[in-house]
């Protein structure tokens, strides 16, 4: 029977809207935040459970949120065979969808059948990426052989960000220094953008706009922030010519 879209976006609004007023208010613990994200994991999916599983310091796998005791088993069995779903998508840094665990028997053989003799019947595991690099995953939980359409896996991947977000983001008393620092920090590399723009504009004649398109692009094929690439034309350290495409000309002002 197909879902009600209206009720599920509506739903997943309430659900960031929730999680996001728990980062944001910093008072919560970060264990009942990632917890609640379990549980809306599993509402939000139609699923029976759901878990939360992260790389630890020494390089092991360690779980950090199950929305129920069953979950919380079949997560510690991933940790400590370090063999699943879970740790697979953890790995490859992909989703890895289980539609039906009756014909996966030999992919995780110790896994599938404690899954299996619990009820489980579908996996869906989503990585959770910081800065290019997995350190977790969610793992979705049903009871009944599951298709993982793109709209099942969106949801997942927005639940997975909110976790993440929960455990990276700053607790405590230095959340207000910290957002001091980073509002200085923007308005710098704000100042030092207009002042490249300016720059660029006048070695190359061109209008700002047309200028500032050129540091735009010119970071996004480096791979640089425009902060980073500003520092460096204002430092003298990148001449705006550097910023032309080796066979482009030279853009004319309008």
């Amino acid at each position: 029977m197909p879902e009600n879209t209206s009720a599920t976006t509506s739903a997943l609004i309430d659900a960031v809207s929730e999680i996001t007023g728990a980062l944001v208010d910093g008072h919560a613990d970060t264990g009942p935040v990632l917890y609640r994200i379990t549980e809306i994991a599993a509402d939000l999916l139609s699923a029976a459970a759901s878990g939360i599983m992260v790389v630890d310091p020494l390089g092991g796998l360690a779980v950090v949120a199950a929305s129920d005791e069953q979950a919380r088993l079949v997560e510690l069995l991933q940790t400590q065979s370090e063999a699943g779903p879970c740790p697979e998508c953890i790995r490859t840094s992909e989703v890895i969808a289980v539609p039906n665990l009756g014909t996966d028997a030999d992919r995780w053989p110790e896994f599938q059948a404690v899954a299996t003799e619990i009820g489980y019947r579908a996996i869906l595991a989503v990585p959770m990426i910081l800065d290019g690099h997995t350190v977790g995953g969610l793992n979705i939980l049903f009871t009944e052989p599951t298709t993982f359409d793109h709209e099942r896996r969106r949801r997942a991947g927005i639940l997975a960000d909110l976790a993440l977000l929960e455990l990276t983001h700053e607790h405590g008393d230095h959340r207000a220094g910290r957002l001091s620092e980073r509002t200085l920090a923007l308005v710098n590399d704000r100042t030092r953008v207009g002042q490249a723009t300016g720059i660029v504009a006048g070695t190359l004649d061109l209008t700002p706009g047309r200028a500032r398109a050129l540091i735009d692009d010119h970071a996004h094929r480096l791979g640089v922030t425009l902060g980073v690439l500003a520092r460096s034309i204002t430092a003298r350290s990148v001449h705006p010519t550097e910023l032309l495409a080796a066979d482009a000309p030279i853009p004319k002002t309008s």
